[in-house]
């Protein structure tokens, strides 16, 4: 009998840890580490704010978008080399207007979209030629995570 009770209170200790620790991770950060090798800070604390994508596609393509405020600034700063200045992308002149031709493909609203004047960027891309666009406005702690998977 003692060892029953052992042996549930152990599965329920294992359960409840299980849970506690996935609330940590925000649900998306997986997925971005595995696409593109980039770990969300979660000492940060993000919490996600807004998401909307181009739905479900046979090859992946489409278009991602993850809003997600944070609570500790420090980690957001340590994540890249910011920049405050507009580059060129893949196939735009500026990540804004790659940003933007993105966004308005999946109707994202102007209130969910980041203030580009506020923010410091910074993009990858990958052989394909997918890329992701991150913008950090630190006077509203929010991340903008933009990708567009070709």
């Amino acid at each position: 009998m003692k060892k029953r009770a052992l042996t549930i209170a152990v599965i329920l200790i294992v359960v409840l840890a299980g849970f506690g620790i996935l609330k940590l991770f925000p649900s998306y950060a997986s997925t971005i580490k595995s696409n593109w090798d980039i770990s969300l800070p979660i000492k940060a604390v993000l919490t996600e704010t807004y998401e909307k994508d181009s739905g479900a596609s046979f090859h992946g393509d489409g278009v991602r978008y993850h809003v997600f405020s944070y609570k500790y600034e420090d980690y957001i700063d340590l994540m890249f080399a910011w920049t405050p200045n507009e580059h060129k992308t893949n196939f735009y002149p500026t990540t804004r207007e790659a940003a933007e031709a993105w966004l308005d493909e999946i109707d994202v609203p102007d209130e969910e979209r980041p203030d580009y004047e506020k923010c410091c960027s910074w993009s990858k891309s990958q052989d394909d030629n997918s890329e992701i666009i991150i913008f950090w406005d630190n006077e509203l702690n929010k991340i903008f995570i933009v990708e567009n998977f070709i």
